[in-house]
């Protein structure tokens, strides 16, 4: 049973990261029937590759959460959906241009993640190993 558990999460988790990369990299949307009349260059599409990078580092968490014998810390877990959603963010600002408030979202998420990394890596310094 938990095997089947496995490969079904296995499977989410491949689909999400293909669908995510796709969201993200794809220069229109024509090919997916929900978003075929959303327009390049709008905040639509914009938010479209923000959310797809949600969608990238959730599959690779997922996939990852499978295979790894180790527990997954949360803060790992919020530097990759935050990096990966930011990266989608980045993919919307080439291909949709920008605006002031698309660079000072992308300003904040990139400090976001900076200070996630930064008070990940100081929490990591602070366990003792010594048991």
């Amino acid at each position: 049973m938990i095997n089947f558990f496995k490969g079904y999460l296995l499977i989410i988790g491949i689909v999400s990261l293909v669908m995510g990369l796709w969201g993200m990299f794809t220069p229109d949307f024509s090919i997916y029937p929900t978003f075929q009349n959303i327009e390049r260059g709008t905040s639509e599409a914009s938010f479209i590759r923000t959310i797809a990078g949600v969608f990238t580092s959730c599959g690779y968490v997922l996939i990852r959460f499978i295979f790894s014998s180790s527990k997954v810390q949360l803060g790992t877990v919020l530097i990759y959906i935050s990096s990966f959603m930011l990266f989608g963010k980045v993919m919307g600002l080439l291909y949709e241009g920008y605006s002031r408030h698309d660079i000072i979202v992308t300003t904040l998420g990139t400090i976001l993640v900076i200070g996630l990394i930064v008070v990940h890596r100081h929490r990591k310094n602070l366990l003792s190993y010594d048991l």
